[in-house]
């Protein structure tokens, strides 16, 4: 089995997307904004490509309308979600995991032979982040200092990586 997870923000949307296009894009609801066409048609194209399982790792996945949010904007395939882990420390106070640990954890159940992790942010293991992770990028200045690439979100270079890491045979 193959899993991509898959955070929202940063990846579905990204600056560039409310900055320029966000204002004119015709909506019903206020969270359609939240997902630039080309990059869920990327997103589509990787799960295509791969028969990858989608996993939603981002906070949006406590969201009891995500279905709904997903097959609006056209994302029609089934998925899974991380698990909401924590642990309470000894003063009482809860303390929120990575969300590499909420993937390990997920992993721990679902067998699997590789995975992808879409993400603007970097907080995950050392082994994520070697061999599993795909940086998009939320912010125009940080694509072009970190991605090179002068675009941010799903572009089509990081979906290409998406489909390497997940196709490749070892």
């Amino acid at each position: 089995m193959k899993y991509l997870f898959l955070d929202i923000d940063g990846v579905l949307n990204h600056e560039e997307w409310y900055k320029e296009r966000v204002h004119t894009f015709k909506r019903k609801e206020w969270w359609e904004g939240c997902f630039d066409p080309e990059c869920v048609k990327r997103l589509n194209q990787i799960l295509n490509k791969t028969g990858a399982r989608l996993v939603v790792s981002s906070c949006w996945r406590n969201d009891s309308e995500l279905k709904r949010y997903f097959e609006t904007v056209g994302i029609t395939t089934d998925f899974d979600t991380t698990p909401n882990i924590r642990h309470k420390l000894p003063d009482g106070t809860i303390s929120w995991p990575s969300r590499g640990e909420e993937i390990d954890e997920f992993l721990k159940t679902h067998p699997c032979d590789t995975y992808v992790i879409l993400d603007d942010d970097w907080d995950f293991t050392e082994d994520q982040l070697k061999d599993h992770f795909v940086h998009c990028c939320a912010d125009y200045t940080q694509a072009f200092k970190e991605c090179h690439e002068g675009q941010t979100g799903l572009t089509d270079l990081k979906m290409k990586e998406a489909i390497n890491i997940l196709n490749k045979t070892i």
